[in-house]
């Protein structure tokens, strides 16, 4: 492996970025913590919570995303956090935490239109992605502006409030077409169908198809899917989320199998 030790611009130390031979990164946790806006000795002790039967907030949501507990909780002293762990990273300590990083929003905001990889890149001065620095959506600075402000006057933001906007801030991660990887790629049954078919079941239907969607998941990964928390009926659920790749082509066969289980039943 790599470390970086060419002058990089900003205040982040290249020292603290491991260029992998696959191309990928390694982030101390002195510089996650850098990019993220917060205390190192903070964040060291949540990701050493990983496999502690009652893990700390940031810890929890990586486990949430699939990353195995016992590595997560050995990063600090097994080579860095794996990049593709820093978007979630950035997630938590940005919009769910109880007091929001602002500048972890806007780094999750800025590398959200070319990807991690491009972005640490760029921001390290390994090679050029582009001739500018990627530019924020109105929409993207619309969300860091109701971010900042509600912050900044002490509006409390209830658990529906809080889902809603991290549900908004994770479709603003997903680039258009052609203009680098997803930061988020997996999704749920609710948002798949109504894509797919064009209809918007309700929870009963959605219930049934779930079951069958996790049956094959199961028979085919031997696991259960990653869970993220989704405002449903009134109160927030552990939603079952898919690679929406294998969700569609899935809720495809299982259309073709069973159209019936994909028409509004009538009231």
């Amino acid at each position: 492996m790599t470390y970086l030790t060419t002058t990089a611009p900003g205040e982040w130390d290249p020292s603290q970025f491991k260029l992998q031979p696959d191309g990928t990164f390694r982030i101390s946790v002195r510089g996650m913590a850098a990019m993220a806006g917060i205390d190192d000795n903070g964040l060291g002790r949540s990701l050493k919570s990983a496999a502690d039967e009652n893990p700390l907030p940031c810890a929890r949501s990586l486990v949430a995303q699939g990353f195995d507990p016992a590595d997560v909780a050995s990063w600090s002293a097994t080579g860095g956090i794996p990049e593709d762990a820093a978007p979630f990273i950035l997630e938590h300590y940005g919009i769910t935490a109880t007091s929001p990083s602002a500048q972890a929003r806007a780094v999750l905001l800025a590398f959200s239109r070319v990807g991690i990889n491009a972005y640490l890149k760029d921001k390290l001065g390994v090679s050029q992605v582009r001739d500018t620095r990627p530019v924020l959506s109105s929409e993207q600075q619309a969300l860091e502006w109701f971010m900042g402000w509600s912050q900044r006057f002490g509006i409390k933001l209830d658990d529906r409030d809080m889902l809603q906007l991290k549900n908004h801030a994770m479709s603003l991660a997903l680039p258009p077409s052609g203009q680098g990887q997803s930061v988020y790629n997996d999704i749920p049954i609710s948002r798949a169908v109504l894509e797919q078919f064009g209809v918007q079941l309700p929870l009963k239907q959605l219930s049934r198809i779930g079951r069958r969607v996790i049956s094959v998941f199961r028979s085919e990964f031997r696991e259960d899917p990653p869970r993220h928390d989704q405002y449903v009926d009134g109160g927030n659920r552990s939603v079952a989320h898919y690679d929406r790749a294998w969700l569609v082509d899935t809720l495809r066969r299982l259309h073709d199998e069973d159209p019936g289980l994909f028409c509004r039943s009538k009231q």
